[in-house]
């Protein structure tokens, strides 16, 4: 009997230490997305070849000189003392890598010496710690002069005012300047590890990361224990009122019907371009916002337009919402509205993550190298809601 319950509470007391690893090993484990960025590919860095080698180098540059307390600014940086970083962490399997080679793949540009860039980052809750992952594409197989983080480096809660300081870097770069060998065009994925950050956190800002620009930067993190639908509804739009048809002669040999629209479907000032996605069971709407400069503007909804995913397959445009498809005709309103259009194309797999769009033979789509993240553009569907008109006079 004493056999039997020495065993029991040995089975017990076992259980509750295995039960404790695991939970610490998920703890530590637990990966959450808190904010994303998948800017556009520039052109950043010029590279250096050498002859005899064929190994190429490139010097970061943009330093803003406040932020490098003892080292004088200067466009050119002359030689900076700097620590030979080994073993980059790299990202050959992130969904990014596989977008530069489609960046490449669509270029046409000589690119042997420059170097590309971009704004690519993630804020991720890592076990302990909230991380901020920057993705950098490798310009050249040695690369000088190049800062991370420091102690100007910090998330602040824009609700509470707590500062979180950055703790360390990966590699260990905190506070140097540093030199880094890779193969040239490898994406890296350098890492700032801050003191986690609350479930309750939804506004931050984040300071003293100079190669994003960072001084101040203000996001907006992910809702927790909210996952998002794999479908949108399909997006509510006002319908134009189609005014009068006009005729207007081209030339001798050709004459054609424009329509005139008005009371058209308006939105709050954005970026003319600005771009959304509505991803539905029977078809995929892509909305684009263009600015009215003049009272009565032309217009023209190409059925050239092509959709390209992350496949390589295309999808082709097959309507125009409210508006004639393939067609010329005018927008009646005011100076200073800002518009919105929305395309239809072939309902998209859940699977896609990112597309790009062009016009024209979508085999040789050599001239448009911007890339969307599908998440991004679901994100700005709350910038085309439909906005009445106000006019004060």
């Amino acid at each position: 009997m004493k056999k039997f319950r020495f065993a029991l509470l040995f089975i017990t007391a076992l259980a509750f230490v295995l039960g404790g690893i695991i939970a610490i090993r998920s703890q530590q484990n637990e990966t959450e997305l808190l904010a994303r960025l998948l800017g556009n590919w520039t052109t950043h860095f010029d590279v250096i070849e050498n002859e005899q080698t064929g190994e190429t180098s490139a010097s970061f540059t943009d330093h803003p000189s406040h932020v490098f307390r003892g080292v004088a600014y200067s466009w050119d940086v002359p030689e900076i003392e700097t620590s030979l970083i080994e073993d980059v962490p790299t990202a050959a399997d992130h969904s990014i890598a596989r977008r530069w080679e489609k960046v490449l793949s669509l270029t046409s540009k000589n690119w042997d010496t420059t170097g590309f860039s971009g704004r690519h980052y993630e804020l991720r809750n890592e076990g302990d710690h909230t991380v901020l992952h920057l993705y950098i594409y490798a310009p050249a197989d040695t690369m000088k002069n190049f800062w991370l983080a420091s102690d100007e480096t910090a998330i602040v809660d824009l609700k509470t005012g707590k500062n979180y300081r950055a703790i360390r870097t990966v590699p260990d770069c905190f506070g140097k300047y540093f030199t880094f060998k890779c193969k040239r065009g490898t994406l890296l994925d350098f890492q700032i590890y801050f003191p986690k950050l609350p479930r309750s956190t939804t506004e931050i800002a984040i300071y003293g990361v100079p190669y994003l620009d960072m001084n101040g930067e203000r996001l907006t993190l992910n809702q927790k224990n909210k996952k998002r639908p794999l479908y949108d509804d399909k997006p509510r739009y006002h319908a134009p009122k189609l005014a009068k048809e006009e005729s207007k002669e081209y030339d001798s040999m050709m004459a054609r019907s424009w329509a005139v629209y008005n009371d058209v479907h308006l939105i709050k000032p954005v970026e003319d371009g600005t771009m959304a996605l509505w991803r539905t069971p029977d078809a995929t709407y892509v909305a684009y916002a263009y600015e009215q400069n003049w009272t009565r503007e032309q217009f023209r909804s190409s059925h050239d337009l092509w959709l390209i995913d992350d496949h390589h397959f295309a999808y082709k445009v097959k309507d125009v919402l409210e508006f004639p498809a393939d067609h010329n005709f005018w927008i009646e309103g005011y100076s200073g509205d800002c518009v919105a259009i929305i395309y239809v194309f072939e309902p998209i797999s859940t699977d896609i993550e990112e597309v790009h769009f062009t016009i024209g033979k979508y085999a040789n789509p050599k001239a448009k190298i911007r890339v969307f993240s599908i998440e991004e553009l679901r994100d700005n569907q709350a910038l085309f809601e439909y906005k009445e008109r106000q006019i004060v006079k």
